[in-house]
């Protein structure tokens, strides 16, 4: 038995891959579905470039704007949703710049425990200094996985690293076929410059205040563009500080997106002109 196609988009910010997708879906009569950790934030719109209503243009969307201000989400919450979602639909394309959940979904990923939601809150308001001091064998510095690392410590009693040694789980079996969006580097720093001066314009600084007015705390506080702006908000940098490094780190994103991508996946279709390629299934 031959095995189900599924199509995935990949490919830095600003690249272009959420348009190849919403093509690739028209042709297909399918549904695009997220892979980008940050456009799953509901009050994450515009500094994610997650799609609007028009953008979408009548093809249906999923996991997109789905979790709240305040939910650290990792790999294999994404996974277990997009799995699902896979399941349900007929002709799904996915599409994102998150390199982990492509690898995950592809490739499997380590099965770990769920967390005990005691032990989650008592992480969660531990100084992190304490966090360092309990937690084992973990490399992390980023605070949210150091706590992530100590709630599954604390929890099944054995450390993280324990559980990601583990043969990997495939939660689905398919025939992925993986396009690369890779713009040519001068198109694409460009369009990371104007995509965020874009933001700027068209509401991006009441976003970021909205999230400061609620005091977010979860994954949605990591967004390129947030502490950017938050900054200067707060009159810590100028106006003009914060579009150069903003801009500056979109640039670095994008590149590290790129050089991952090489790397990590195999037996990919790269396209450099995505303005210029036609999906044929």
């Amino acid at each position: 038995m031959s095995l189900r196609k599924i199509y995935i988009v990949v490919g830095p910010t600003a690249s272009g891959k959420s348009a190849l997708s919403l093509q690739m879906a028209d042709t297909l009569n399918g549904t695009v579905v997220n892979a980008d950790s940050m456009q799953i934030y509901q009050d994450l719109q515009i500094l994610s470039a997650r799609p609007t209503q028009a953008d979408m243009a009548g093809i249906d969307h999923k996991l997109y704007g789905y979790v709240d201000a305040y939910t650290v989400n990792n790999v294999q919450d994404w996974v277990n949703q997009a799995v699902s979602v896979i399941q349900e639909t007929k002709n799904p394309v996915l599409v994102g710049g998150t390199g982990m959940y492509i690898q995950a979904l592809v490739h499997g990923l380590a099965v770990i425990p769920d967390v005990d939601l005691t032990v989650r809150q008592q992480v969660r308001n531990m100084p992190i200094e304490e966090v360092k001091s309990r937690v084992i064998d973990c490399q992390a510095v980023d605070s949210q996985r150091l706590r992530r690392a100590l709630e599954v410590q604390l929890s099944t009693g054995k450390p993280l690293s324990y559980f990601q040694k583990q043969p990997p789980r495939k939660w689905i079996e398919a025939d992925f076929h993986i396009l690369f969006v890779n713009p040519v580097r001068e198109v694409l720093y460009q369009r990371c410059n104007n995509r965020f001066v874009q933001m700027v314009q068209t509401g991006a600084l009441d976003e970021v205040q909205h999230l400061l007015d609620i005091k977010a705390t979860g994954g949605v506080t990591k967004a390129i563009g947030v502490p950017e702006i938050t900054a200067y908000l707060q009159q810590q940098i100028s106006y003009e500080e914060m579009i150069q490094k903003a801009q500056t780190a979109t640039r670095h994103y994008a590149k590290r997106q790129i050089t991952w991508f090489r790397h990590q996946l195999t037996g990919v279709e790269e396209i450099n002109h995505p303005e210029k390629y036609v999906f044929q299934k």
